[in-house]
């Protein structure tokens, strides 16, 4: 019997060997020709079996004849291959293109690496803009990033155009105003705080707005310390990473690409809260948008590839004078030669925003049309039309990477970005219109000069230590430097009507003069593990250094670990489950310290007694960046053309600045009180993030199909030390075991009476906790209509339940002016009753509630809003046909952004912050506020998109 197996499994072998035959071969990039190490050599129909290519792109199969090798690589189209007849010892050469599959998408992972989104063990959002973009019309960043990504919350704050982008990403578990993430593009770090040095904060020109959203090719977005520990001090608020167009890939060849944009804008929902809407309502223009755009993308050979574009935008906003005038450049080279590859990239904008005042001031026209029942009681309409607030601003970017594989495969990046950004603010009164007690006109100028330089130097190689693993280790320096210049004066009463120069001028009113600079360096490096093509685990240090810390403190390290597992589906499971990622990491970042918080300063001064040294601030020398750390856990699974996503994290911020007081026995006057900044603040937050993709409908000719997505977001902090006081300012509180910048202030108890029963006001509450100004839960949901392969209708619903807001406009007419309508219809009735009676007393304590006391309107701002609605036609095919060729697409497409809304909130926009989307400030202000803010309008837009 044992003859007889020995014998049959000679001859199954010898079977195998007949038809099995060892073949050799070696895996290149097909543009440069250098190997390709690490590469999965599969075999189609034997799935489990495979090698990997060695550190030179070398390996070695045995394959069966009528089999189809398959060759993968991260970063690379797919490469297969059936072979009829295999010949032992046969060579192949694998030529692989540059490229990603769709089931493939690279993400931005670190500062060092972008790689498969399997290998990821957090959790970043892709975004391909291109696509979005090339349907439909979004008029901001915001508009292209909200609703579509979990975990945050986008959205401009204020409904002019030009006006900042407010981020709230995750649980916000920061004491810090400065809550926007970094963000890069094409590898630069941009500049993008917001301008206000003519104007309110609530008004600011968003640095955002120099981007045109027509030339973004993809964006990712970094949410926490988790995934943007690589990118240190600075990261705690998140990361934006942000790819423009680039030259053609693949055969030679040049494409060109045109778009035009027009459309108008309106006023969203009509002011119902008044007793005078008509004239508020009948104030809002409409808007115009008229946006040309045009690209050129070459493939010169097989080496070279060109990328040019240009952009003309003006658009005019639904407050009259509100204008943008907007033309931008861009231009992409990239070279890849054998071992050596350039990447370049240059931009140049050159815009006005003309911002008239209409929020947040006695001269503004929302308040003026508000405030009374006759409008305009502080200026005239005519004096407010005359006035001019304006910025001018021409912006340079660049940035050029090289890459050098050198031998033993050692791979050395350097990128070099620059962003300069010159500014120029106009706000002038022209002689002769009155404003307050000034009729002979006023001018304010300002001079900015933004610079922001980054240097990154990566030396990287990949180790294959067997068939099942590899190494890639990879070691980073990234040098950032930003520097601010603001020159501003101000004066007052001109001679004459119709001279305006400064010198004209008879007083002068104050001078600016400031420098801000800011250098950090960073050293990161990074181990990034990976078993059989499933197993991931990523290992990462980065050390920074930064002159905004104190003298005492020699650097920050700024840890992260991730493992991303991608679970092989068995037994029932098995054709049923696509894809089951598990994901796991921990991460810190931080925030830097304010800039001066390090230093001390004195003023000298000349008087009778000679040279006085005084105190102007006390700075810390052992002040460091707040530091936060996050811990996440999640999963990715698809199954049936169902896609589900869930992530848990947990954040913990500490090191958070606290500004304490000075005691004035130790020197330093009473007017520092609460200027001290210490690291003493400590606060947790948590949240839970779930995406859910369904494919609803598919028609069996597949021209017909349904897709349905829902994002849902919970997210929550809460105040562990505040250095053992409460931090108030205005309405927002920072106290321990409360939620960072819980609003906290007095409401109405009832009304006051005087001795003969007449109302005469409200009696107040102490300070009391009434809500919060971030949401519990957010999101967004919608659909994907695609009918006869050409028409495609596409919906985006974002939400949001837990938010309160402080509506200041309410307050200050109801308090202040006649034509609150809830209030004054309160007062004539109280009017018409006697004092003392029971109806008396109940119409007082009704009116009361719309008294001075500021919790009266700390009011909820939940709400579901329709914010875009698509409807595009691609008629590429048609298009092509009647060109003989010349057309390669056409698409046209309807937009509508803003179209619906409800709401419990009171006022007439839920989703505002009077202080704009970031605030460089020291301690804390107040946040979620209605200050006569100009509402999101309603947007329409048509394009017509074509490529030749």
């Amino acid at each position: 019997m044992y003859k007889f197996f020995t014998l049959l499994v000679i001859m199954m072998l010898s079977c195998f060997a007949l038809h099995a035959q060892s073949i050799e071969g070696t895996v290149q990039d097909k543009a440069s020709g250098t190997s390709v190490p690490g590469a999965s050599i599969l075999i189609k129909e034997r799935p489990g079996s495979g090698t990997m290519s060695d550190s030179e792109g070398k390996f070695s199969i045995v394959l069966r004849s009528g089999e189809t090798l398959v060759v993968k690589m991260i970063g690379y189209k797919s490469f297969q291959r059936q072979f009829t007849k295999v010949q032992d010892g046969q060579h192949v050469d694998v030529k692989l293109e540059a490229g990603v599959t769709l089931d493939e998408i690279m993400i931005t992972a670190s500062l060092a690496n972008s790689r498969s989104k399997k290998a990821i063990g957090t959790n970043v959002d892709h975004i391909d803009a291109a696509a979005i973009v090339a349907k439909s019309n979004p008029s901001s960043l915001a508009d292209l990033v909200n609703g579509r990504i979990s975990g945050a919350q986008v959205y401009n704050t204020n409904g002019k155009v030009g006006m900042p982008i407010r981020f709230d990403i995750r649980s916000a578990a920061t004491f810090s105003m400065e809550r926007d993430p970094l963000i890069f593009i094409d590898g630069v770090r941009y500049n993008n705080n917001n301008t206000a040095d003519v104007n309110s904060s609530q008004e600011a020109m968003s640095a955002l707005n120099d981007l045109p959203m027509n030339d973004i090719a993809s964006i990712d977005v970094i949410k926490g310390p988790a995934a943007a520990a690589s990118y240190g001090a600075e990261a705690a608020n998140g990361v934006v990473i942000i790819q423009t167009k680039r030259g053609l890939n693949g055969k030679k060849g040049i494409a060109i690409n045109a778009k035009y944009t027009g459309g108008f804008s309106e006023l969203a929902n009509k002011y119902d809260q008044y007793v005078n809407n008509d004239a508020l309502n009948d104030f809002f223009a409409r808007g115009v948008q008229n946006q040309f755009y045009a690209n050129l993308s070459a493939k010169l050979d097989q080496s070279n590839s060109l990328f040019f574009s240009a952009n003309s935008n003006r658009t005019s906003g639904t407050i009259p004078g509100n204008k943008d005038n907007r033309q931008t450049f861009r231009a992409g080279y990239d070279l890849t030669k054998d071992r050596f590859k350039l990447a370049f990239t240059a931009g140049y904008v050159k815009g006005k925003l003309n911002i008239p005042q209409s929020a947040s001031g006695r001269d503004d026209a929302i308040w003026n049309l508000m405030r009374d029942r006759t409008p305009w009681p502080f200026l005239t309409e005519e004096a407010w039309k005359s006035i001019e607030k304006s910025y001018t601003n021409d912006r340079i970017t660049g940035s050029l990477k090289l890459n050098y594989t050198f031998p033993f495969e050692i791979k050395m990046e350097s990128l070099v970005g620059l962003d300069l950004n010159y500014i120029d603010g106009l706000n002038y009164l022209p002689y002769g219109y009155l404003v307050g007690t000034n009729k002979t006109g006023t001018k304010q100028i300002s001079d900015r000069r933004n610079q922001n330089l980054n240097w990154d130097v990566k030396l990287s190689r990949n180790f294959v230590l067997n068939s099942k693993w590899q190494l890639n280790l990879a070691l980073l320096s990234q040098l950032t430097e930003a520097k601010e210049r603001v020159n501003g004066i101000s004066v007052r009463n001109f001679a004459v009507p119709g001279i305006s120069n400064i010198s004209s001028a008879a007083e002068i009113l104050g001078t600016t003069d400031t420098k801000f600079e800011k250098r950090t360096h960073g050293i990161y490096g990074e181990a990034f593990l990976s078993y059989n093509d499933q197993l991931f685990i990523n290992a990462g240090l980065r050390r920074d250094v930064s002159n905004m810390i104190g003298r005492n403190v020699a650097s920050i390290w700024y840890p992260t670990v991730s493992v991303a597992y991608n679970v092989k589906a068995f037994g029932f499971l098995e054709g049923k489950i696509d894809e089951w990622k598990l994901r796991a990491a921990y991460g810190e970042s931080g925030r830097l310290p304010y800039p001066n918080d390090a230093q001390t300063a004195y003023l000298v001064e000349n008087s009778s007694f000679g040279t006085l040294v005084r105190p102007l601030r006390k700075g810390n020398p052992d002040i460091k960046p707040e530091r936060t750390g996050e811990f996440e856990i999640g999963t990715d699974i698809s199954f049936f053309k169902q896609r589900l996503s869930f992530t848990y994290y947990q954040q913990h911020t500490r090191d958070a600045i606290v500004y304490t007081t000075l005691l004035p026995s130790l020197g330093w006057p009473s007017s520092l009180s609460g200027d001290y900044p210490e690291n003493v603040g400590e606060i947790k937050g948590k949240g839970i993030e779930v995406t859910y993709n369904s494919r609803v409908f598919t028609s069996s000719n597949q021209k017909h199909s349904l897709d349905l997505f829902v994002i849902f977001n919970h997210q929550s902090n809460k105040v562990i030390n505040s250095g053992g006081r409460d931090i108030i300012n205005t309405v927002n509180l920072i106290r321990e075991g409360l939620p960072a910048f819980a609003f906290y202030t007095g409401v109405s108890e009832g009304a006051i009476f005087n001795s003969g029963g007449v109302y005469t006001g409200a009696k107040e509450s102490g300070p009391q906790v009434l809500g919060k100004p971030f949401p519990t839960y957010h999101g967004s949901f919608g659909f994907n209509l695609q009918l006869i392969n050409n028409l495609n209708l596409q919906s985006l619903f974002t939400y949001s339940q837990g938010a309160k807001v402080y509506n200041i406009s309410n307050r200050n007419v109801a308090s202040q002016g006649t034509n609150f309508k809830a209030s004054e219809d309160l007062k004539a009735q109280l009017a018409t009753q006697t004092p003392g009676t029971a109806d008396y007393i109940s119409t007082a304590n009704e009116l009361s509630k719309y008294a001075g006391p500021r919790g009266n309107f700390i009011e909820k701002a939940d709400f579901i809003r329709l914010s875009n609605l698509t409807l595009s036609y691609d008629l590429g095919a048609w298009a092509k046909k009647q060109s003989n060729g010349v057309l390669k697409n056409c698409v046209v497409s309807i937009t509508g952004n803003n179209l619906w809304l409800t709401t419990n909130y009171g006022g007439i926009e839920p989703q505002i912050d009077s202080q704009g989307g970031s605030k460089r400030s020291r301690g804390i202000s107040y946040l979620s506020s209605d200050w006569t803010a100009v509402p999101a309008p309603r947007t329409y837009a048509l394009s017509l998109n074509i490529g030749f």
